[in-house]
């Protein structure tokens, strides 16, 4: 979900009496507050605490995990404005922005509730034309896996994390969260959220740390990991997972392409891309990064020029200063984040890329801010386009390709595959090149819509991860489906030995009837 790990962007503060992460306030650059790190020792003691708790919980039934369920959301409905603060402070959301995730974390999680027993009901499955072989029904009945490890992102520290969450709990499993050290304030504000609440001791556990904790974490006896962060940080954590045969479900980095059909109108079209680009100052997994014009190398100028224009009027600023309201974009989440947004731009100019708006790092503000920057790819495209993978910040490249084929066989040839968006006036065009699109998610005509359906599924493919969370199929990451076959005890025979002509000839009479 982050452009690289997020480890990078924080250092972390021995003390007398531990290591600390400091909590940086990025719109104005200070310290606020200060969270430990959880020691080796503790790692181990959590999740040993939270496999004694699975043994509880995962006998309860869904009533009982609906109420909890419920008991959990109502406590986040009534922290609402405490959360909306924390995120306007702490992470430099815009208010609306902020006020948004809660909106959409809230309704995340009363997806689950509403719909998680039709997800995880038993179901019978008939054996059919196979009834003639003696096959009985078959019953799929969902079983909770045992602890999950979740690895939890920054960028939207309540809504990437708490519905996960919500859902494993729900399939009758433990957690272990160990949040973003960038998030470390607002993850210690998620567990104390479930402080209170009617569940076995040890159920939700808290660990918090840098990588090095987090791989510590993937290290213990877990039965199923979900990371949401950078290419960088998940490998390390996926591949130690692995080693022990962990399962695991994987969001990580996005590279998404908007692409513009011939007959896409510009006046429709272009508060899309504009928004889709900036918010969240550009840090945002499936949020724009690249603009591939269907057309000419001028036709990819005018959409610069249209673009700059209109990135030109947002308003840069702390969201949690004098501004209040008046801020479209905040600031990027730590300062060595805005260092390398620096190098990221810098690579660019080297491969010919010309800036049309912002390009440069506002070191006159306090605060980790970088103005909103319009790219046209110049000469080397390709070269520009390379330089800027893994870029997480307020910037947009704009290029062209001569044909529709061109820009979605470029698309498909790059490593990542998390989403992309199709803009154009005829639908049934926009649907058939959407479908031939590899990425998890595609919007046609509109952008950074799945992280607002609750029911559909959200993830990527190749680079981007596997797995999904959300909806239905999320839910289902947080079981195994155990086959049942169930015969009354009398009334039938097993088949046992001898063999004999008798059963030979009847299993010959099946072939010729089933398969003549």
């Amino acid at each position: 979900m982050i452009g690289s790990s997020a480890s990078s962007f924080c250092a972390t503060v021995p003390t007398a009496t531990g290591v600390v992460l400091p909590v940086i306030a990025p719109g104005s650059g200070q310290q606020v507050d200060e969270v430990r790190s959880s020691t080796p020792a503790e790692v181990e003691q959590t999740v040993a605490a939270a496999r004694a708790a699975f043994e509880t919980w995962s006998r309860t039934t869904w009533r009982h995990r609906r109420h909890w369920l419920k008991s959990w959301s109502q406590r986040l409905t009534d922290q609402a404005d405490v959360w909306i603060e924390d995120l306007i402070r702490l992470h430099g959301k815009p208010r609306v922005e902020a006020i948004g995730e809660v909106l959409t974390t809230l309704e995340a999680i009363r997806w689950t509730i509403d719909h998680g027993k039709s997800v995880l009901k038993p179901r019978r499955i008939p054996p059919g034309r196979q009834r003639l072989m003696n096959i009985p029904t078959a019953e799929i009945v969902p079983n909770p896996l045992g602890v999950i490890g979740v690895w939890g992102t920054w960028n939207f520290p309540l809504y990437l994390n708490a519905p996960v969450i919500a859902q494993a709990l729900a399939a009758g499993n433990a957690v272990v969260f160990k949040p973003s050290e960038l998030a470390a304030a607002t993850g210690r504000r998620l567990a104390q959220s479930w402080e209170g609440l009617d569940h076995p001791a040890g159920l939700l556990g808290l660990i918090q740390g840098d990588a090095e904790v987090g791989r510590r974490l993937a290290e213990q006896s877990l039965d199923k990991g979900v990371f949401t962060g950078g290419i960088v940080g998940g490998r390390a954590v996926l591949t130690a997972l692995a080693a022990r045969g962990i399962p695991a479900v994987a969001e990580l980095s996005g590279y998404d392409p908007a692409l513009i059909l011939p007959d896409a109108d510009r006046e429709f079209t272009l508060p899309g891309l504009v928004w889709g680009s900036f918010v969240n100052a550009g840090q945002t997994c499936i949020g724009i990064k690249r603009i591939l014009v269907v057309g000419t190398q001028t036709d990819a100028r005018q959409w610069c020029v249209a673009l700059a224009t209109a990135a030109a009027r947002l308003r840069v600023g702390d969201p949690a200063g004098s501004q209040g309201g008046a801020v479209d974009v905040g600031p990027l989440i730590s300062n060595s984040a805005r260092q390398r947004f620096a190098g990221f731009l810098a690579a660019a100019r080297e491969h010919g890329a010309i800036v049309h708006q912002g390009g440069r790092v506002l070191e006159e503000r306090a605060g980790w801010f970088v103005a909103p920057t319009v790219l046209e790819a110049g000469p080397d495209p390709d070269a520009v386009e390379q330089a800027l993978a893994g870029c997480f910040g307020p910037l947009v490249l704009v290029r062209s390709h001569p044909t529709c084929e061109a820009a979605i066989d470029a698309i498909n040839r790059g490593d990542y595959g998390l989403g992309a968006s199709v803009w154009g006036r005829d639908l049934k065009a926009a649907r058939l090149v959407a479908q031939r699109l590899r990425v998890g998610m595609v919007t046609i005509n509109d952008v950074i819509a799945p992280t607002a359906h609750a029911g559909a599924p959200f993830g990527g493919v190749r680079a981007s991860g596997y797995g999904r969370t959300h909806g239905a199929d999320g839910l289902r990451e947080f079981v195994h489906q155990k086959t049942l076959y169930v015969r009354p005890a009398r009334g039938w025979r097993p088949q046992v030995y001898p063999y004999h002509d008798r059963l030979t000839r009847l299993l010959r009479g099946l072939l010729r009837i089933l398969h003549h």
